[in-house]
């Protein structure tokens, strides 16, 4: 007996739909083209905001030379790549500076490393500071620890923080 390949095929098809773990034969369906409801991702990062801008939580990043910012509410992360500018915000998780001749006055961060060089930064409460730049100068009412790997730098605080200086000439009072 010989079965006509016609009879066959939607046979074939109907035990297909009945395994879903079997192969697919023949084209593939186009790819599903994007959802129009389906939105951008929304960058936790600011970059280079206007003052007056807010940080809602998000991480700031200013890398514009010679400007004054004043930025509002609780930053994640801050980092200053800029030179000749000043920064006035209150509180953030982190700020890092690696700029020169830049001016940072701050209420409340965890860290703070200062990578460039000639910087100053007036901050209230910052409890752990990291200096491997020069000529920085640092004012800041409660530190807890501060490390020097830099040269010529000074620490001005209230408190008795712990001292690690792997520099010289640097000087906490």
């Amino acid at each position: 007996m010989r079965i006509s390949p016609l009879l066959l095929a939607p046979t074939l098809a109907a035990l297909g739909a009945c395994n879903p773990g079997a192969p697919e034969t023949g084209t593939a369906a186009p790819a599903a083209s994007p959802s129009p409801a389906t939105a951008p991702a929304v960058s936790d990062t600011l970059n280079d905001p206007g003052s007056g801008a807010d940080c809602a939580g998000k991480n700031l990043r200013i890398s514009r030379d010679n400007t004054t910012l004043v930025i509002n509410g609780e930053c994640g992360e801050v980092t200053i790549t800029a030179s000749g500018g000043s920064l006035n915000f209150d509180k953030a998780r982190a700020i890092v500076v690696e700029g020169s001749h830049y001016t940072v006055l701050n209420t409340d961060v965890d860290t703070v490393r200062v990578v460039g060089s000639d910087n100053t930064l007036n901050l209230t409460n910052a409890r752990r500071i990291e200096v491997s730049g020069n000529n920085n100068k640092i004012l800041s009412r409660e530190t807890a620890e501060i490390q020097f790997s830099g040269n010529t730098n000074t620490l001005n605080t209230d408190g008795q923080p712990q001292v690690d200086d792997r520099g010289s000439g640097n000087r906490v009072i």
